[in-house]
Protein backbone atom coordinates (compact mmCIF):
# COMPACT_ATOMS: atom_id res chain seq x y z
CA UNK A 1 0.00 0.00 0.00
CA UNK A 2 1.65 3.24 -0.91
CA UNK A 3 1.27 5.88 1.95
CA UNK A 4 2.72 8.82 0.65
CA UNK A 5 -0.28 11.43 -0.04
CA UNK A 6 1.32 12.49 -3.15
CA UNK A 7 2.63 9.93 -5.30
CA UNK A 8 6.41 10.78 -6.31
CA UNK A 9 7.06 11.27 -10.11
CA UNK A 10 9.59 8.95 -10.08
CA UNK A 11 7.04 6.05 -9.48
CA UNK A 12 4.72 7.64 -12.10
CA UNK A 13 7.52 7.80 -14.47
CA UNK A 14 7.97 4.32 -13.93
CA UNK A 15 4.37 3.11 -14.75
CA UNK A 16 4.48 5.63 -17.78
CA UNK A 17 7.79 5.70 -19.59
CA UNK A 18 6.97 3.38 -21.96
CA UNK A 19 4.49 4.97 -23.24
CA UNK A 20 5.00 8.21 -23.53
CA UNK A 21 8.40 7.77 -25.25
CA UNK A 22 5.50 5.46 -27.81
CA UNK A 23 3.02 7.83 -27.75
CA UNK A 24 5.89 11.00 -28.71
CA UNK A 25 6.50 9.05 -32.04
CA UNK A 26 4.02 7.86 -32.68
CA UNK A 27 2.49 11.36 -33.06
CA UNK A 28 5.63 12.30 -34.54
CA UNK A 29 5.22 10.49 -37.00
CA UNK A 30 2.09 11.25 -37.81
CA UNK A 31 2.32 14.89 -38.21
CA UNK A 32 5.34 14.05 -40.17
CA UNK A 33 3.26 12.57 -42.28
CA UNK A 34 0.80 15.29 -42.77
CA UNK A 35 3.07 17.93 -42.88
CA UNK A 36 6.24 16.96 -44.49
CA UNK A 37 5.20 14.00 -46.77
CA UNK A 38 1.79 15.83 -47.71
CA UNK A 39 -0.02 12.86 -46.93
CA UNK A 40 -3.56 14.91 -45.93
CA UNK A 41 -5.53 11.74 -46.31
CA UNK A 42 -4.36 10.49 -43.10
CA UNK A 43 -6.74 13.25 -40.92
CA UNK A 44 -9.75 11.87 -40.52
CA UNK A 45 -12.54 13.86 -38.91
CA UNK A 46 -12.33 14.44 -35.10
CA UNK A 47 -16.12 14.06 -34.14
CA UNK A 48 -15.98 10.25 -34.61
CA UNK A 49 -12.73 9.88 -32.53
CA UNK A 50 -14.21 12.13 -29.64
CA UNK A 51 -17.11 10.03 -29.63
CA UNK A 52 -15.14 6.90 -29.17
CA UNK A 53 -13.06 9.12 -26.36
CA UNK A 54 -15.91 9.71 -24.56
CA UNK A 55 -17.53 5.74 -24.82
CA UNK A 56 -14.11 4.81 -23.48
CA UNK A 57 -13.96 6.96 -20.42
CA UNK A 58 -17.22 5.79 -19.61
CA UNK A 59 -16.00 2.19 -19.74
CA UNK A 60 -12.71 2.74 -18.23
CA UNK A 61 -14.84 4.80 -15.06
CA UNK A 62 -16.98 1.53 -14.84
CA UNK A 63 -14.19 -0.83 -14.68
CA UNK A 64 -11.97 1.12 -12.28
CA UNK A 65 -15.02 1.44 -9.74
CA UNK A 66 -15.58 -2.10 -9.91
CA UNK A 67 -11.78 -2.46 -9.56
CA UNK A 68 -11.67 -0.26 -6.37
CA UNK A 69 -14.88 -2.16 -4.99
CA UNK A 70 -12.68 -5.65 -4.96
CA UNK A 71 -10.12 -3.50 -2.90
CA UNK A 72 -11.79 -2.35 -0.63
CA UNK A 73 -13.74 -5.36 0.19
CA UNK A 74 -10.41 -7.13 0.78
CA UNK A 75 -9.08 -4.27 3.09
CA UNK A 76 -12.74 -4.76 4.72
CA UNK A 77 -11.81 -8.54 5.26
CA UNK A 78 -9.04 -7.88 6.96
CA UNK A 79 -10.03 -5.67 8.85
CA UNK A 80 -12.55 -7.93 10.17
CA UNK A 81 -10.11 -10.67 10.79
CA UNK A 82 -7.89 -7.90 13.05
CA UNK A 83 -11.24 -7.16 15.21
CA UNK A 84 -11.97 -11.10 15.31
CA UNK A 85 -8.73 -11.98 16.21
CA UNK A 86 -9.01 -9.48 18.93
CA UNK A 87 -11.99 -10.20 20.50
CA UNK A 88 -10.97 -14.18 20.23
CA UNK A 89 -7.97 -13.20 22.37
CA UNK A 90 -9.77 -11.46 24.79
CA UNK A 91 -12.47 -13.66 25.34
CA UNK A 92 -9.73 -16.87 25.63
CA UNK A 93 -8.06 -14.91 28.32
CA UNK A 94 -11.11 -13.97 30.36
CA UNK A 95 -12.21 -17.43 30.29
CA UNK A 96 -11.47 -18.91 34.04
CA UNK A 97 -11.33 -17.24 37.27
CA UNK A 98 -9.39 -20.10 39.05
CA UNK A 99 -6.27 -20.06 36.60
CA UNK A 100 -4.90 -23.63 36.43
CA UNK A 101 -1.96 -24.41 34.99
CA UNK A 102 -4.14 -26.69 31.80
CA UNK A 103 -6.23 -23.82 31.76
CA UNK A 104 -2.65 -21.22 31.28
CA UNK A 105 -1.63 -23.84 28.90
CA UNK A 106 -4.38 -24.10 26.45
CA UNK A 107 -4.88 -20.24 26.55
CA UNK A 108 -1.66 -19.78 25.28
CA UNK A 109 -1.99 -22.24 22.80
CA UNK A 110 -5.16 -21.00 21.52
CA UNK A 111 -3.69 -17.29 21.23
CA UNK A 112 -0.72 -17.94 19.29
CA UNK A 113 -2.19 -20.80 16.87
CA UNK A 114 -4.50 -17.41 15.88
CA UNK A 115 -1.74 -15.60 15.41
CA UNK A 116 -0.45 -18.09 13.20
CA UNK A 117 -3.65 -18.39 11.61
CA UNK A 118 -3.45 -14.77 10.33
CA UNK A 119 -0.01 -15.20 9.26
CA UNK A 120 -0.52 -18.56 7.35
CA UNK A 121 -3.71 -17.19 5.20
CA UNK A 122 -1.36 -13.81 4.65
CA UNK A 123 1.35 -16.25 2.88
CA UNK A 124 -1.75 -18.66 1.27
CA UNK A 125 -3.19 -15.61 -0.31
CA UNK A 126 0.43 -14.33 -1.50
CA UNK A 127 2.21 -17.74 -2.22
CA UNK A 128 1.07 -17.25 -5.82
CA UNK A 129 0.44 -14.56 -8.61
CA UNK A 130 -2.79 -13.91 -9.52
CA UNK A 131 -2.73 -16.00 -13.09
CA UNK A 132 -4.89 -13.27 -14.77
CA UNK A 133 -2.28 -10.81 -13.35
CA UNK A 134 1.04 -11.81 -13.59
CA UNK A 135 2.38 -9.96 -16.27
CA UNK A 136 1.83 -7.19 -13.84
CA UNK A 137 2.50 -8.36 -10.61
CA UNK A 138 6.28 -9.63 -11.62
CA UNK A 139 7.16 -5.78 -12.65
CA UNK A 140 6.04 -4.10 -9.85
CA UNK A 141 7.34 -6.89 -7.81
CA UNK A 142 10.54 -6.28 -9.41
CA UNK A 143 10.50 -2.91 -8.82
CA UNK A 144 9.51 -2.82 -5.21
CA UNK A 145 12.46 -5.32 -4.51
CA UNK A 146 14.43 -2.25 -5.69
CA UNK A 147 12.96 0.17 -3.64
CA UNK A 148 13.59 -2.26 -0.88
CA UNK A 149 17.26 -3.22 -1.24
CA UNK A 150 16.39 -6.61 -0.85
CA UNK A 151 13.94 -9.68 -1.71
CA UNK A 152 11.10 -8.99 0.70
CA UNK A 153 9.21 -12.40 -0.09
CA UNK A 154 11.81 -15.11 0.56
CA UNK A 155 9.47 -16.65 3.62
CA UNK A 156 6.95 -19.50 2.11
CA UNK A 157 4.34 -20.95 4.20
CA UNK A 158 5.86 -24.40 4.94
CA UNK A 159 8.52 -21.89 6.66
CA UNK A 160 6.55 -20.18 8.73
CA UNK A 161 4.37 -22.88 9.83
CA UNK A 162 7.68 -24.84 10.89
CA UNK A 163 9.22 -22.53 12.98
CA UNK A 164 5.81 -20.96 14.68
CA UNK A 165 3.72 -23.65 15.24
CA UNK A 166 4.66 -26.82 17.89
CA UNK A 167 5.75 -29.95 17.19
CA UNK A 168 2.44 -31.38 17.69
CA UNK A 169 0.48 -29.52 15.01
CA UNK A 170 3.00 -29.62 12.32
CA UNK A 171 1.88 -33.39 12.34
CA UNK A 172 -1.68 -32.31 12.96
CA UNK A 173 -1.60 -30.01 9.83
CA UNK A 174 1.08 -31.94 7.48
CA UNK A 175 -0.19 -32.77 3.84
CA UNK A 176 -3.25 -30.44 4.45
CA UNK A 177 -4.44 -29.25 1.27
CA UNK A 178 -5.62 -25.94 3.27
CA UNK A 179 -3.33 -24.79 6.02
CA UNK A 180 -5.17 -22.00 7.16
CA UNK A 181 -8.47 -23.88 7.81
CA UNK A 182 -6.57 -26.76 9.29
CA UNK A 183 -5.55 -24.56 12.07
CA UNK A 184 -9.46 -23.27 12.46
CA UNK A 185 -10.50 -26.78 12.66
CA UNK A 186 -7.79 -27.24 15.62
CA UNK A 187 -8.96 -24.36 17.15
CA UNK A 188 -12.56 -25.24 17.49
CA UNK A 189 -11.55 -28.60 19.12
CA UNK A 190 -8.97 -27.38 21.68
CA UNK A 191 -11.90 -24.68 22.23
CA UNK A 192 -14.44 -28.11 22.93
CA UNK A 193 -11.87 -29.28 25.03
CA UNK A 194 -11.10 -26.33 27.35
CA UNK A 195 -15.18 -25.87 27.76
CA UNK A 196 -14.87 -29.79 29.30
CA UNK A 197 -12.61 -28.05 32.14
CA UNK A 198 -14.76 -27.33 35.60
CA UNK A 199 -13.72 -23.75 35.76
CA UNK A 200 -14.25 -22.55 32.65
CA UNK A 201 -18.09 -21.36 31.75
CA UNK A 202 -19.58 -22.43 28.64
CA UNK A 203 -20.66 -19.39 27.30
CA UNK A 204 -17.50 -17.77 26.90
CA UNK A 205 -16.64 -20.87 25.02
CA UNK A 206 -19.65 -20.73 22.40
CA UNK A 207 -18.92 -16.88 21.80
CA UNK A 208 -15.34 -17.86 21.10
CA UNK A 209 -16.70 -20.86 18.80
CA UNK A 210 -19.00 -18.11 17.21
CA UNK A 211 -15.56 -15.92 16.81
CA UNK A 212 -13.93 -18.86 14.87
CA UNK A 213 -16.81 -19.60 12.73
CA UNK A 214 -17.02 -15.55 11.77
CA UNK A 215 -12.96 -16.85 10.90
CA UNK A 216 -13.41 -19.33 8.45
CA UNK A 217 -16.30 -17.07 6.56
CA UNK A 218 -13.62 -13.93 6.70
CA UNK A 219 -11.08 -16.50 4.94
CA UNK A 220 -13.78 -18.01 2.38
CA UNK A 221 -14.19 -14.30 1.73
CA UNK A 222 -10.45 -13.58 0.95
CA UNK A 223 -9.85 -17.23 -0.67
CA UNK A 224 -12.89 -15.93 -3.09
CA UNK A 225 -11.36 -12.43 -4.46
CA UNK A 226 -7.90 -14.46 -4.58
CA UNK A 227 -9.55 -17.33 -6.64
CA UNK A 228 -12.54 -15.30 -8.56
CA UNK A 229 -10.81 -12.91 -11.30
CA UNK A 230 -12.00 -9.83 -11.89
CA UNK A 231 -14.34 -10.45 -15.27
CA UNK A 232 -11.79 -10.58 -18.32
CA UNK A 233 -14.70 -9.22 -20.69
CA UNK A 234 -14.62 -5.80 -18.70
CA UNK A 235 -10.67 -6.06 -18.02
CA UNK A 236 -9.76 -7.02 -21.55
CA UNK A 237 -12.21 -5.04 -23.81
CA UNK A 238 -11.51 -1.78 -21.25
CA UNK A 239 -7.62 -2.06 -22.78
CA UNK A 240 -8.92 -2.73 -26.27
CA UNK A 241 -11.10 0.27 -26.36
CA UNK A 242 -8.58 2.43 -24.62
CA UNK A 243 -5.66 1.69 -27.41
CA UNK A 244 -7.80 1.96 -30.53
CA UNK A 245 -9.03 5.61 -29.56
CA UNK A 246 -5.52 6.78 -28.73
CA UNK A 247 -3.86 5.19 -31.65
CA UNK A 248 -7.00 7.27 -33.74
CA UNK A 249 -6.30 10.09 -31.60
CA UNK A 250 -3.35 11.94 -33.28
CA UNK A 251 -5.17 12.12 -36.78
CA UNK A 252 -8.23 12.95 -35.39
CA UNK A 253 -6.12 15.82 -33.84
CA UNK A 254 -4.50 16.78 -36.76
CA UNK A 255 -7.68 17.25 -38.67
CA UNK A 256 -8.79 19.56 -36.23
CA UNK A 257 -5.23 21.82 -35.64
CA UNK A 258 -5.28 21.98 -39.86
CA UNK A 259 -8.51 24.36 -39.40
CA UNK A 260 -5.93 27.16 -38.51
CA UNK A 261 -4.01 29.35 -40.64
CA UNK A 262 -0.62 28.59 -39.11
CA UNK A 263 0.90 25.70 -40.21
CA UNK A 264 3.15 24.98 -37.36
CA UNK A 265 0.14 24.49 -35.17
CA UNK A 266 -0.01 21.09 -36.64
CA UNK A 267 3.09 20.15 -34.32
CA UNK A 268 0.99 20.59 -31.28
CA UNK A 269 -0.34 17.72 -32.15
CA UNK A 270 2.07 15.86 -30.04
CA UNK A 271 1.95 17.32 -27.17
CA UNK A 272 -1.59 17.46 -26.47
CA UNK A 273 -1.50 13.59 -28.06
CA UNK A 274 1.58 12.64 -25.68
CA UNK A 275 -0.88 14.36 -22.84
CA UNK A 276 -4.19 12.65 -23.71
CA UNK A 277 -2.55 9.44 -24.23
CA UNK A 278 -0.57 9.40 -20.62
CA UNK A 279 -4.35 10.65 -18.76
CA UNK A 280 -5.94 7.18 -20.31
CA UNK A 281 -3.75 5.27 -19.85
CA UNK A 282 -2.84 6.14 -16.25
CA UNK A 283 -6.45 5.36 -15.96
CA UNK A 284 -6.38 1.69 -17.18
CA UNK A 285 -3.95 1.69 -15.06
CA UNK A 286 -5.18 2.43 -11.89
CA UNK A 287 -7.84 0.01 -12.58
CA UNK A 288 -5.72 -2.99 -13.63
CA UNK A 289 -3.32 -2.52 -9.85
CA UNK A 290 -7.10 -2.80 -7.84
CA UNK A 291 -8.42 -6.04 -9.44
CA UNK A 292 -6.16 -8.32 -7.22
CA UNK A 293 -5.72 -6.75 -3.91
CA UNK A 294 -3.57 -9.34 -2.00
CA UNK A 295 -0.73 -9.78 -4.27
CA UNK A 296 2.82 -7.88 -3.24
CA UNK A 297 2.34 -5.23 -5.78
CA UNK A 298 2.42 -1.31 -4.83
CA UNK A 299 -1.73 -0.77 -3.92
CA UNK A 300 -2.23 -4.10 -2.59
CA UNK A 301 -4.19 -4.28 1.11
CA UNK A 302 -0.98 -4.24 3.23
CA UNK A 303 -1.05 -7.58 4.73
CA UNK A 304 2.06 -8.13 6.49
CA UNK A 305 1.30 -4.87 8.56
CA UNK A 306 -1.91 -6.16 9.75
CA UNK A 307 -0.90 -9.25 10.66
CA UNK A 308 2.27 -7.87 12.46
CA UNK A 309 -0.57 -5.38 14.70
CA UNK A 310 -2.67 -8.35 15.21
CA UNK A 311 0.25 -10.45 16.89
CA UNK A 312 1.59 -7.27 18.71
CA UNK A 313 -1.75 -6.97 20.46
CA UNK A 314 -1.91 -10.65 20.92
CA UNK A 315 0.93 -11.19 22.47
CA UNK A 316 0.31 -7.79 24.38
CA UNK A 317 -2.90 -9.71 25.75
CA UNK A 318 -0.70 -12.81 27.13
CA UNK A 319 2.02 -10.55 28.59
CA UNK A 320 4.79 -10.52 26.95
CA UNK A 321 7.17 -8.15 26.79
CA UNK A 322 9.64 -8.49 24.40
CA UNK A 323 7.29 -7.58 21.45
CA UNK A 324 8.28 -7.77 17.86
CA UNK A 325 8.45 -3.48 16.20
CA UNK A 326 5.27 -2.88 14.11
CA UNK A 327 5.79 -2.98 10.21
CA UNK A 328 7.35 0.69 8.58
CA UNK A 329 6.83 1.71 5.41
CA UNK A 330 9.92 1.93 3.45
CA UNK A 331 9.90 4.28 0.45
CA UNK A 332 6.72 5.07 1.22
CA UNK A 333 5.12 1.83 0.74
CA UNK A 334 3.49 -0.39 3.43
CA UNK A 335 3.74 -4.48 2.93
Amino acid sequence: MYVRSEIKPSIILWFCWRHLVFFTLYSFAAVYAFQVMGWKFVAIPFLPVGTIGTAVAFYVGFKNNASYERLWEGRKIWGSIANLSRAFGALTLSLAQSKSDEVRNLQQILVRRQIAWCNSLRLSLRSFPAHRNSHKTAPEASLIRSLFGQDYATETLSEYLSKTLSKEDQLKIDGAINAPLSLLQMQITDIEALSNLPSVHSNACEKMTDTIIECIKEQGASERLKNFPFPRQYAYFSGVFVWIFLLLLPFGLIDELAKASTSWLDWLVIPFSTLISWMFITMEQVGDSSEDPFELALNDVPLTSICRNIEIELLQMLGEKNLPEPIQPVADILM
